[in-house]
């Protein structure tokens, strides 16, 4: 009878059981930051004899965005750095476009180059919502003697990775925020350097 007894309160108190511990492992939660990593691409156009300064400051690069996620664990946090992750795409694509390229933190001119430009970088937005990332990248591109040539902004939006954090959990939420972002980020600087392109050409003598 104890035996018979025993079963009959597990089985009425399992599911209770089995909530709690689920309650338990929603509680326990982690803090994540988001920042590329290992990224090395080959751009698929030619290089321009030309001098580039890309100037990102302290305060744009410090950015930093939470990100909570009810799906992947209330009590696990993420925060992304746009900023820094600004800053590494740059550091890819714009030594593979110019010929001379140098990163800044304040405004400097290039001293080399047939044509030579500075631009000016920040986020002007950062958000990842509905399982995707959206960035606005702001760039101001200036001609030599700091004479403003375009000021535009640049916004895209990665792919949905709903199923990633659906079935990764609080270990897939990282995998998607990083690699939702990093699709935007992509797609915003196609097309800046498709306009720094235009005026590299048209520069030419």
């Amino acid at each position: 009878m104890k035996n018979g007894n025993f079963s009959a309160r597990w089985k009425v108190q399992w599911p209770s059981v089995l909530l709690g511990g689920l309650l338990l492992l929603l509680s326990t939660g982690c803090h994540h930051d988001i920042r590329f990593e290992d990224i090395g691409y080959s751009l698929d156009q030619k290089k321009f004899d030309a001098g580039l300064v890309s100037v990102i400051t302290p305060e744009s690069f410090a950015q930093k965005k939470p990100i909570v996620s009810f799906m992947t664990g209330a009590a696990h946090t993420w925060e992304a750095h746009p900023g820094e992750m600004l800053s590494q795409i740059a550091e890819v694509e714009f030594p593979q476009m110019v010929r001379y390229y140098h990163a800044a933190s304040s405004y400097e001119e290039p001293k080399e180059g047939a044509q030579r430009l500075t631009v000016e970088l920040w986020v002007l937005h950062y958000d990842f919502s509905e399982f995707h990332a959206t960035v606005v990248v702001q760039a101001k591109a200036y001609g030599p003697g700091r004479v403003l040539i375009f000021d535009k902004s640049y916004r895209s939006e990665g792919d949905t990775q709903g199923g990633k954090m659906f079935w990764g959990g609080a270990f897939g939420m990282k995998s998607a925020i990083r690699q939702s972002s990093f699709q935007a980020y992509q797609s915003a600087f196609s097309r800046l350097r498709l306009d720094l392109g235009l005026i590299f050409e048209k520069a030419k003598p």
